[in-house]
């Protein structure tokens, strides 16, 4: 019994040892803090074994930015020192302590106002917390490595750069300011025509590009000179500490899956992709500088990537670099390649201050088109181009967003808009499985430009760049990776749900505009007695231009009518 006592005395010895000496594997630590710097921005990255909870506060007129991490375990030896490239906006750094949470104080030159969130663990990284701090129209220099200071040098080193003849005050142009005077220049060295398009001429498209970098060489020598005036003594908030909200957390995003070959077929279904924007016009701009041009290249690419890993399918790029495409001929491109459908990739924008985000599909309505069309023709109002229908809360005229207007424009035929809808309805059930919708059903846009019927064509809107949140998704490329392949789920599936549509706008479009024909939507109480009256023709005609074997017919069917 003794022996037994001592072994059992010997084990639970040697257990509390073990639990003794093991490592706090769940402490909440910060790990490490490191940073960067690129002619765009500052990064400094807090490495942590936790999800943190933390605040933010943009002080002394945007010169000092605190972080402040709640309820650290290691709070005493958190990290001391950070390495930064020359050209940050980081000219200073301190540690505070408060209790159990970590300050750490930033003092900034050439600083716009910060941009905090969180990246949960992934690929070999624990959590991180991003600090973005993005430079203003001037490179800062900056020594290759910062000491933290503790709390007692701080203390004393307090107040000996700031105020007199340290750092500046910065002064931040908004975007707003900046997207005025830039849609100012571009109104005034182009003209639009009664289709709504706005167009440049050689002559004029230099000029632009000229006085474009005129300009924001303009706004830049205004800022510093804002700087210098603010250095007095004005001590009044500024628009970018007026404008801080707190930053939604934004998480990595995984890679699709990698393209898998499938068979060929002798006549593959074309796809024509056309990446929005392009070249001199940039489209959208969030504040954090992602334009929508480059937005929409990528998911593009690889969505035409997708196509062409399934051998029945076939894509067209209108465009693969970065080139300004006219509108025009980007429907003749898809026109000349024989395209079965068209696919328009863009990434939205609305007012500041609004909350809209998550992307929406837009076909062409067929209850207004004729009314608008006249409108349009007869009159280069702006009400008369204006997007009317669902998609009214999105985008208000033409004139703020020409190319998207004209890209609606451009959706033409009423069995385009249909197939466009059904093709609309697979790629949004794709879509939501993934992101946010704006809108659960396509959006119906009522302005037609009078063409000959051809391409089925939908719109997709993948985010808006307004949205702080959506902008720094959008702008990673997994995320657009995965967009990308939730389109091509939409259309693959519209494919293998709908094979009767499949070849119907290249092989029936083009004979039934020669024909004269037309296409009737059944509504409710219509019968095929009184369609045929409505057209001047007869139900047998009508039987057999479209294979009837009854006279009974369904709310939504589509007749073409001889």
């Amino acid at each position: 019994m003794a022996k037994l006592k001592s072994l059992w005395s010997w084990g639970l010895g040697l257990l509390l040892a073990a639990v003794l000496s093991a490592p706090q594997a769940y402490a909440d630590n910060i790990e490490n803090i490191r940073g960067f710097a690129n002619q765009d921005k500052t990064r400094v990255v807090l490495d942590l074994d936790f999800n943190p909870t933390y605040s933010t506060a943009l002080n002394d007129n945007g010169r000092t930015f605190v972080v402040r991490v709640k309820n650290v375990d290691n709070y005493k030896t958190a990290p001391a020192k950070i390495s930064v490239a020359q050209g940050s906006a980081v000219k200073g750094l301190s540690k505070n302590l408060d209790n159990r949470d970590v300050r750490y104080i930033f003092t900034l030159q050439g600083s716009s106002t910060p941009n905090v969130f969180v990246l949960k663990p992934q690929s070999g990284h624990n959590y991180r917390l991003v600090i973005d701090f993005p430079h203003t129209s001037t490179t800062v220099k900056s020594s290759g490595s910062l000491q933290v200071l503790d709390q007692k040098t701080a203390e004393a080193r307090k107040g000996t750069g700031r105020g007199s003849g340290g750092i500046p005050p910065t002064h931040v142009i908004t975007v707003q300011d900046a997207d005025d005077a830039e849609n100012a220049l571009l109104n005034s060295l182009s003209q639009v025509g009664s289709d709504g398009i706005r167009t440049m001429t050689p002559q004029q498209a230099q000029t632009y590009e000229q006085k474009l970098k005129e300009l924001r060489e303009e706004q830049a020598e205004a800022a510093a000179q804002a700087a210098k005036q603010q250095a007095g003594g004005n001590r009044t908030q500024s628009p970018a500490q007026a404008a801080q909200q707190p930053v939604e957390e934004v998480l990595d995003t995984q890679a699709p899956p990698v393209p898998q070959l499938i068979q060929a077929v002798p006549d593959p279904f074309i796809i024509a992709v056309d990446a929005g924007h392009g070249g001199k016009d940039p489209g959208a701009i969030g504040k954090r500088g992602v334009r929508e041009k480059n937005v929409t290249l990528a998911i593009a690419k690889s969505l035409a990537q997708y196509i062409n890993s399934n051998k029945q399918f076939r894509s067209v790029l209108i465009r693969s670099s970065d080139v300004f495409v006219d509108l025009n001929r980007r429907s003749e491109i898809a026109r000349q390649k024989k395209a079965d459908i068209l696919i328009s990739i863009h990434a939205d924008s609305v007012a500041s201050g609004s909350s809209a985000r998550g992307a929406s599909v837009w076909v062409l309505s067929n209850n207004r088109a004729e009314r608008e069309n006249k409108k349009i023709l007869n009159s280069g109002s702006k009400k008369g181009q204006q997007l009317l229908g669902g998609a009214g809360d999105v985008i208000s005229q033409s004139e703020q967003n020409p190319y998207l207007a004209a890209t609606i424009l451009d959706m033409s035929s009423d069995n385009s808009r249909s197939e466009g809808y059904i093709l609309g309805q697979e790629i949004l059930a794709k879509l939501g499985g993934f992101t946010r919708l704006h809108n659960k059903k396509p959006i119906h846009a009522s302005l037609a430009v009078l063409k000959s019927p051809d391409i089925p064509s939908l719109l997709i809107e993948t985010g808006f760049l307004s949205n702080q949140y959506e902008e720094i998704q959008l702008n990673q490329p997994n995320y657009q990776k995965q967009i990308a392949y939730a389109i091509y789920q939409g259309i693959a599936s519209y494919y293998e749900k709908y094979p009767k549509q499949r070849f119907k706008s290249r092989q029936e479009s083009a004979q039934r505009v020669l024909n004269h024909e037309k296409v009737h939507t059944v509504k409710k109480g219509e019968y095929l007695a009184k369609i045929a009256r409505s057209y001047n023709v007869t139900v047998a005609e009508i039987k057999k231009r479209n294979s009837l074997t009854s006279d009974t017919l369904k709310i939504g069917q589509e007749l073409i009518i001889p």
